[in-house]
């Protein structure tokens, strides 16, 4: 089984865009006509997130999305074989001007996108910028998954830890080279966990203390990545910094300033986001509602 997948990556890293794109449309229809995938979990959130918007923009926002959707996992596979070259035109970066600033100041930065456009091409990131850069990423399961996910995203250079252990390498290496830290935080925590709660898309949302305590071990700045995706292929970067550098008591916090440097990026264009996950299954306790108004 392993050989075969192995093989089909092998295939497909040496076809050209137009083929993914062929891919990716053929996969759109059996995820949204045959599948079905997660679609009752998507109405819910776009219902949710906009209660403003009308059947029809509601029906034409979920049917965009599953090509999005497709096409982000077929440039995901596309990511093993992508040249620099390719990078540089699908991929733009437009302030990275920012970046090198900080780096020369020998200032710590987070990179705090969304799942919003093309999170999958970080990789390319340790290549046009002078830092120490490592992404924080969730193991899978599967360890051969889990290994294609490593090779893909590690393969220029940028290190991957799990949270934890990107906990103790920031502890182990603040006082040495500025390092840029890759973080996506908007995922849902664990049911039991103790976390704040937000309001992000017209809805009470538990959100990770994580991008708080990250930043108050490196004393940086935390730079929301803000995507826009210009048409099939192509993508527009921005990072957008949500305070200064050495700021650490803040109101609202990083976290409150994340969601609604995030929000402001999905309302721009909804289509983009990630709406199949269940970003929203948990509701607040009468407690954690009270607590967090």
């Amino acid at each position: 089984m392993r050989l075969s997948l192995r093989l089909m990556i092998w295939f497909l890293t040496i076809m050209p865009f137009s083929f993914f794109y062929g891919i990716s449309t053929f996969v759109f229809f059996i995820m949204y006509y045959i599948l079905g995938y997660r679609k009752n979990v998507v109405c819910k959130n776009l219902k949710n997130a906009f209660p403003e918007k009308s059947k029809e923009e509601i029906k034409y926002i979920k049917r965009e999305f599953y090509k999005h959707l497709a096409d982000y996992l077929v440039e995901a596979v596309a990511n093993f074989h992508m040249k620099i070259s390719d990078f540089d035109s699908r991929y733009k970066l437009t302030n990275t001007e920012i970046l090198d600033k900080y780096a020369s100041e020998g200032v710590n930065v987070i990179l705090a996108p969304g799942h919003y456009g093309n999170w999958e091409w970080v990789s390319y990131l340790v290549l046009k910028i002078n830092f120490t850069c490592v992404a924080i990423y969730k193991e899978q399961s599967n360890k051969f998954v889990d290994d294609l996910i490593l090779h893909s995203r590690g393969k220029y250079g940028l290190l991957l830890h799990q949270y934890n252990d990107a906990y103790k390498y920031l502890l182990n290496n603040r006082d040495k080279t500025p390092i840029c830290l890759y973080f996506a935080a908007d995922q849902r925590p664990a049911k039991n966990a103790k976390v704040p709660w937000v309001n992000f898309l017209n809805q009470p949302t538990a959100a990770f203390r994580g991008l708080d305590s990250l930043h108050r071990k490196t004393k940086g700045v935390v730079l929301y990545v803000h995507n826009r995706k210009i048409k099939r292929g192509f993508y527009e970067v921005e990072f957008r910094p949500l305070n200064n550098p050495g700021e650490v008591d803040m109101v609202p916090d990083l976290t409150n300033r994340y969601f609604k440097a995030l929000e402001d990026n999905i309302k721009e264009d909804p289509r983009f986001y990630l709406w199949s996950h269940n970003r929203w299954k948990f509701t607040p306790s009468p407690v954690e509602a009270l607590t967090n108004e």
